[in-house]
């Protein structure tokens, strides 16, 4: 999960041709309906990756292996009141 709510890929387009457009930021959020800050986000991404996909995210580090999952699937199935 994000730390914040994202802005789909729509409107992330829209704000940046508006601000190529030469309007503020203040009035790209008005007619987006999103915060001053996520426009200025919007932008300053635009401008360090030059696109306006998304990171990817790392996720949490694995406790087991394969190995071990398949090994724990098949115990479970044996003797289910073991879980």
């Amino acid at each position: 999960m994000p730390k914040r709510s994202e802005i789909d890929l729509e409107n992330r387009v829209k704000i940046q041709l508006l601000h190529e457009q030469g309007r503020s930021q203040k009035e790209i959020a008005k007619l987006v309906k999103c915060s001053r800050c996520a426009v200025q986000s919007t932008i300053k991404r635009f401008a360090q990756t030059g696109g306006h996909a998304n990171k990817p995210r790392t996720g949490r580090k694995r406790l087991t292996s394969k190995r071990d999952d398949r090994k724990l699937i098949r115990e479970s199935l044996k003797d289910r009141k073991k879980t």
